[in-house]
Order: structure tokens, then sequence, then C-alpha cells
């Protein structure tokens, strides 16, 4: 299928510009018959979209600046595919999609720019059993705490719960040597989904089951890699991809063949599995355990021994179960919650917000630390101290009610976060509204005097 769009260049200025088109050669196939009996065109599983786009010293864009050819003047070919087992296999699909369209005087490879054959995109996968989903999350947050604890770095991960969503869990950083793995002059994703409805499909469908990815994308800054480092691109995801799924316990019995996967039976990747990861994991924990103990044997307050504990009974509790346990105001719960998985002991699961330890491990771990640090507190001692932090809430807000000029909330109760004036603040409006965006505020914490509001505002 041929079509075409505007180029991003042209030639001419200002009204005589007039832009240049590219073409796009896209690979299609005739769908099954419908119940009116008529076929539509669909993608294949082997797709194929080759970009042809002129390149010529005289072209400038809209704006008048000229147009970059770091290859020299000619046509620039960009061809996106799937499933190809090297580099050439791409080239040779690409030639034979513009021959068979544009005819056989349409290339010369003579004329071919070797600098020019570079790699933008590449990716290798695994699908396996879902039932080790959950051990390949854990994993996976596990290498994000790692990678931010081990350097600062640049990262970017997120993990969201769907029902019906297809994006589990999700870590890109350029510091995976961090974790032992060869360094890389790029970025490189590694990411957990699943197919759109998967649950409604049968367990015999490979799309029931999740597949684990890790791709490159581009560089930052520097150039592409040309296509004779394939092998070291690819032998790179490759062993992300499978120093997590080792990690995560999944073998070879667990894999999922599908179209263009040989799950069980497929020929083994070789790499090198870095070391040092239980050497590092146990580090990590003994830091969280760390902070777990300071955070429970605070003098000064209760309030964080008991969310910790209610979170440990519970193996994850709502905001407003701890809000319900604790005694705590939401406002309070939500700032030590916000504090607590700023230090990775915790993390926020979904919407509504499930807080859970960050691993199995670290669950277990705390649980021996709350009982270790206060060890005759018993679990009608936390219902009196919840019972007492509502009835002091209760009395504040009478006693407030009945003044004539409503006094700032005052903080005198260490378990709680009092509301104050905003001249009384060191913070300004600015850093009010950055706590806001940590989520360390929500809607209940902030309050606005209404009365001398606009009417648009009110």
């Amino acid at each position: 299928m041929l079509t075409s769009s505007r180029w991003k260049a042209g030639t001419g200025r200002g009204d005589d510009y007039r832009a240049y088109y590219e073409q796009h050669l896209k690979l299609r196939e005739w769908g099954p018959e419908d119940d009116n009996g008529e076929r539509s065109l669909r993608k294949p599983p082997l797709a194929l979209h080759v970009e042809i786009m002129p390149q010529f010293r005289d072209m400038v864009y809209k704006s008048g600046d000229p147009l970059e050819c770091p290859h020299g003047e000619g046509t620039r070919l960009l061809a996106w595919t799937t499933w190809a087992e090297d580099p050439y296999e791409i080239e040779r699909r690409m030639y034979d999609a513009i021959l068979a369209v544009y005819g056989n005087d349409a290339l010369d490879l003579r004329d071919r720019v070797d600098d020019a054959r570079k790699l933008a995109r590449a990716e290798a996968h695994i699908r396996f059993l879902i039932a080790k989903k959950n051990a390949v999350v854990e994993t996976m947050e596990q290498s994000k705490q790692f990678v931010a604890w081990g350097g600062e770095s640049e990262i970017d991960a997120h993990q969201r719960r769907q029902q019906e969503g297809w994006l589990e869990a999700k870590v890109e950083t350029d510091r995976w040597y961090l974790l032992g793995f060869d360094e890389q002059r790029y970025s490189t994703e590694l990411k957990l989904y699943q197919a759109n409805g998967w649950h409604k499909k049968p367990k015999n469908d490979p799309f029931h089951h999740p597949k684990l990815e890790a791709s490159y994308a581009g560089v930052n800054g520097g150039e592409l890699p040309h296509i004779d480092e394939w092998d070291t691109v690819m032998d790179h995801l490759r062993a992300i991809v499978a120093t997590h799924a080792q990690w995560a316990g999944i073998e070879r019995s667990d894999l999922v063949a599908d179209d263009f996967f040989d799950g069980p039976t497929s020929p083994p990747w070789e790499f090198e599995r870095p070391t040092g990861r239980r050497q590092m994991l146990k580090n990590r924990y003994e830091d969280l355990a760390t902070d777990i103990y300071r955070e429970a044997l605070k003098e000064s307050t209760t309030a964080v021994y008991d969310i910790l504990r209610v979170i440990a009974e519970e193996t994850g509790a709502s905001y407003d179960c701890l809000q319900e346990r604790t005694g705590l105001a939401r406002s309070t719960v939500r700032y030590h919650v916000a504090r607590l998985a700023e230090a990775g002991v915790v993390k926020r699961l979904g919407n509504p917000v499930l807080v859970v330890f960050v691993s199995q491990a670290l669950l277990e771990r705390a649980r021996e630390i709350l009982r270790e640090v206060r060890p005759e507190d018993m679990p009608e001692d936390m219902e009196e101290r919840a019972e007492e932090r509502t009835e002091r809430r209760e009395e504040q807000r009478e006693e407030q009610s009945t003044d004539d000029e409503p006094a700032p909330d005052s903080a005198s109760d260490p378990d709680e976060i009092g509301f104050q004036y905003l001249a009384t603040l060191s913070a300004s409006l600015a850093d009010i509204a950055l706590e806001y965006d940590r989520d360390r505020l929500d809607d209940r914490d902030v309050r606005v005097r209404a009365d001398e509001l606009p009417g648009r505002l009110r």
C-alpha cells in the first residue's frame, strides 16, 4: 500500500515555499470476509513500513532554515519491520518492497552510503506463563531501586495495575551497568505487558500470557549504532531479558510459544549473567531495614510505627484502612506514606491507592523489626492510640468552632499535622504546589478563604 504525506522540508521561501512529499510503503494483507462478504486490509504480524524521504541541499524548512543532509544528497530510506533475524534481512525486505512497487531500476546499491546504515530501534523478548508475572514485576522493581540507589541516575520507572490494561511494569535507564551489565551509550527499556483483553482469552492462547521485552530506541546524543553493531546491541537486549527472567525464577518450561517465538524449544541465548545482585539485594534491604528501625523507634510519635504495623498486618492497606485503624488524620497518613515511599520502603499501587512494602522480603523483615522495637505492644494498645487521636481531633474541631475568630489548627499533638496560615509558614505557594504534585498533599490539606473569592472561583 503506497501513500504520501507532506514532508518537513521543501523549496522556496515565504509565500513561494513549496513542501515536498515523502512516500510511505506499507505491507498489508487481506483479512477474512465479514458478514457482508467484504474483506478489508490489515497489518500482518510480519509488518513492514518503508519511509522514502527526499534529501537535497537546496531544501529548507518552512521557517527558511536549511535542511541538514548529513550523508549528502539523495533519498533517505527508513524501514520499520518485525521479526528480522539480522539487519541485512531488514534491508532485503525494504529493497524488495521498493523494487516491487517502483520497478527494477529504482535502486542501485552501488550508490548506497554505508555510513548511513544505522539502527534506529531494536528489541528482544520472551513470553512466559502468567503464573510467573508477579515474580517478574517484583524483580523489575528491585532493578529500578538498585539503579536509582546505586547512582542517582536518570531513571523512568512506573507500574500500573489495570484489569484490562496491557502495561504491568516498565524500567528505562542508561545505567544498567550499575547492575553488572556491559555499559552502553544508549538507553534501554525493559517492560512487561500483556495484550488488551488478555483475561478474556483462554489459557492455551499465547496472548493470555505476558511478554517481557527489552528495547533500545535511539541515543541521547551522539551517533546511532551502525548495522555492524547489530550483534552487540541484540546481545545486550537479550542479556537484560534473560537475566531478569532468571532472577524471577522463570524456567524453560515456563516459556510460551507464539507465532514468532518458539517458547520452550527456542534456541538458548548465550549471555554472561551479571554477578553481585544477591549481595546488592542484601545491602539494599539492610539500608531499608535501617529506615524502618529509625521510623518505628521515634520517641516523639507512634504514628509511623502504627502505619507500618497496619501495612505489615494487612499485607497492604488503603488510605481508608490506615486512617481508620490508626485514628490519624488522612493528611497525616498521606504525608508519612509519601515520606516512606520516597525512602523506598513502601510503594503505592493502583487507584484507589494500596500501600504495600516494596517486596515480600522486606515485608517479612518489617514484621520482624516491628515486633522487635515494641515487643510489649498489643493490638489493644494500638486501638487505644487510635481512639485517643480521633478524640483529640474532635475536641480541637469543637474548640475551634466555638471561637469568634477561628484560629489556625494547632499541631500540639505530635501525631497530627495541623493547619497554619500561609503567612506563618516558610513555604511559598510554589512550594505547596510542588508538594501537591508529589502526592504529599491532597484536596483535604489545602484551605481557601471562599467569602472573598470572585464568583467564578467559588
